[in-house]
């Protein structure tokens, strides 16, 4: 009865604390906690989630892409003796590609256009 007053209340302190599943599922969130590669993108704190989630006024695909854009930075690290570990940008820019805003603002195809059938 208490963890169901207490996510009650911080629903009210922030309307987007009930998106926050959904936007770390889309970040891959649990896959960072523990990671045992170099170039994994790193783990959002919640504040940071939220700040997401606010900016793009709970959009949970538009949050989630900026997100991904951000972890898709270049970490890779080189070190003197010639070792190198691999980023994963190539990997965060296509999963961000999932959450890509439309170019097209949503214009209907020009097959199924009424104007073009007679």
């Amino acid at each position: 009865m208490a963890d169901e007053t207490n996510a009650n209340e911080n629903e009210q302190q922030n309307p987007y604390v009930g998106l926050l599943p959904a936007l770390r599922w889309n970040l891959r969130e649990n896959a960072c906690v523990g990671c045992e590669y170099g170039g994994c993108g790193g783990a959002f704190s919640e504040e940071q989630l939220l700040t997401l989630l606010a900016k793009h006024g709970g959009n949970v695909r538009a949050a989630s892409y900026e997100g991904l854009l951000i972890k898709a930075e270049n970490d890779a690290v080189r070190l003197p003796d010639g070792i190198t570990l691999p980023d994963r940008r190539d990997y965060w820019l296509g999963l961000a590609g999932l959450y890509r805003p439309s170019v097209a603002h949503n214009l209907p195809r020009a097959d199924e256009s009424a104007s073009f059938i007679r």
